[in-house]
């Protein structure tokens, strides 16, 4: 069977993705491709995963994970989408290192799913975000642990999507920036789920409920209902004109103080981070998604 892993990251697409795939359940399941509830196969398999990590055999463990899942003689493609696979959002970060038990996880799940054939997808965010919006989820003493060790200017995900290929080389990457998900959004929901609908996804525009002004994804969907866009580059500019007129920039705020860098930290922090997607291009067996 195909298996898409779709590993968030957290603080991503926040579950739209399995969301808005689960939304078209009906017509996905006669195609063969299966989208389980998280709360399916979650505990399943990072408790299956710690096992292995101790050196423990996971007897039977396909069975269970496809009983759990519901698929059927039908099923031909598994959708498993979610962040806490890679780990919980609290151990995304430590000191100069994104996701520092991914290897372990990896790896587990390499001997779990060998039967299988497994395709990662994954959005990676500019640290200069996605570490303010990590500490803003946080809990007072977890942001104060994480800050002791913090090194923003040395985190690279490039440092994790390596880890993630010499661990599991048979399961090509594909990755996306998360900055550039409305450009590409309607684009990821057809390669993660392997379907190629006639029409748009039912529910595909609710991701933009939340970058625009309540009714301006109703409008942008309504707009591309009525006058289809005769490309993805003729897209992305429709998608581009809609979010510079209804952009709601209070759903888009973000506590920068919380790491306690200024505007040039940030602004180099940002730098290095266009700099890691020049290097990220380049790996073997990844496939980089831009608009």
């Amino acid at each position: 069977m195909k298996i898409a892993m779709h590993l968030g990251v957290h603080l991503t697409d926040d579950t739209k993705v399995r969301t808005c795939l689960r939304a078209n359940k009906r017509q996905l399941e006669a195609a063969g491709i299966r989208v389980p509830r998280a709360r399916s196969y979650l505990n399943l398999m990072r408790g299956a995963a710690g096992q292995i990590v101790t050196g423990e055999d996971i007897p039977d463990f396909n069975e269970k994970l496809l009983s759990s899942v519901e698929v059927t003689e039908s099923t031909q493609r598994l959708v498993l989408s979610a962040p806490g696979l890679l780990s919980k959002q609290d151990q995304a970060v430590e000191g100069n290192m994104f996701y520092p038990g991914a290897r372990a996880r990896i790896s587990a799940f390499r001997t779990l799913l060998e039967q299988h054939e497994v395709e990662i997808f994954m959005a990676i965010r500019n640290p200069a975000s996605f570490l303010p919006a990590l500490l803003q989820d946080m809990k007072e003493d977890e942001r104060t642990k994480l800050l002791q060790d913090l090194k923003g200017a040395e985190l690279r995900w490039s440092h994790l999507i390596a880890e993630m290929r010499e661990t599991w080389p048979e399961a090509p990457i594909t990755l996306w920036c998360d900055e550039d998900t409305p450009f590409i959004w309607h684009r990821l929901l057809r390669l993660i789920s392997g379907y190629e609908p006639e029409t748009e996804f039912e529910n595909s525009f609710d991701w933009f409920e939340t970058a625009m002004i309540d009714g301006g994804a109703q409008k942008l969907a309504a707009y591309l209902e009525a006058m289809p866009p005769v490309d993805e580059a003729h897209r992305q500019q429709v998608i581009s004109a809609f979010l510079e007129k209804f952009c709601d920039p209070d759903k888009l705020d973000i506590d920068f103080s919380l790491t306690g860098w200024d505007e040039t930290q940030i602004d180099v922090i940002s730098q290095l981070y266009e700099d890691d997607m020049d290097l990220i291009r380049t790996m073997d067996g990844v496939r980089l998604l831009q608009p």
